[in-house]
């Protein structure tokens, strides 16, 4: 029989994956709806909004990559994150469902990741920014605009997608989007590690 810590904790990881279905539905559908040359601030700004409804349930990652980057560097558990990756691509699935039938807004009829560095390099930059907020680098109070400018700025400069999910949802699956955003999710949160470790102590007074 469960403990009722056990069954706590279940829960607490059930709510945190629907808050990340949710979250990412709603990242998603901006994406496939708003047109360019919006679509970039329309997505960095519902992270914006997103980190601070959903930050202090599920940590608000909406993006399989920054899930597999927090747990190869060891700031999440395995197995949640492997409920938060099902959770996001279903949240970015049902966002394509959704704008298939027009529910919404009319879909672009194109989609294009960005180049295999351009990937790399521009989700780099939002992976570096969860961490220092998964690290209590940034406020709390900041943690939104922190998060949800990286991404604008990831996205601005490589005119990509970083969202495997996203990509998923776009039928880009088979591009950069898909597996260069994980390659980039572990290596720069490998990276701030290292940053991390370099650091030289506080000394108090």
């Amino acid at each position: 029989m469960d403990k009722p810590s056990d069954n706590a904790l279940k829960s607490q990881t059930l709510f945190a994956a629907l808050a990340e279905l949710a979250g990412t539905f709603f990242l998603t559908l901006a994406a496939l709806t708003i047109v360019p040359p919006i679509t970039p601030y329309a997505v960095g700004l519902t992270l914006l909004v997103f980190v601070y409804a959903i930050g202090g349930l599920s940590g608000c990652h909406l993006n399989p990559a920054v899930t597999i980057g927090l747990v190869a560097s060891r700031r999440f558990p395995l197995i949640e994150g492997a409920i938060y990756i099902v959770a996001q691509i279903a949240g970015a699935l049902l966002a394509h469902f959704i704008g298939k039938l027009g529910l919404i807004g009319a879909m672009a009829q194109d989609y294009e990741a960005g180049s295999l560095w351009a990937e790399f390099i521009g989700f780099g930059i939002l992976m570096l920014t969860v961490a220092a907020t998964t690290e209590n680098k940034v406020s709390k109070s900041g943690s939104g605009i922190a998060v949800g400018g990286s991404l604008l700025a990831g996205l601005l400069l490589s005119k990509g997608i970083l969202n495997p999910a996203v990509a998923i949802a776009m039928n880009e699956a088979s591009s950069p989007a898909l597996w260069m955003t994980v390659v980039s999710g572990i290596a720069f949160g490998l990276l701030f590690s290292l940053f991390e470790r370099a650091r030289p102590p506080k000394t108090e007074n």
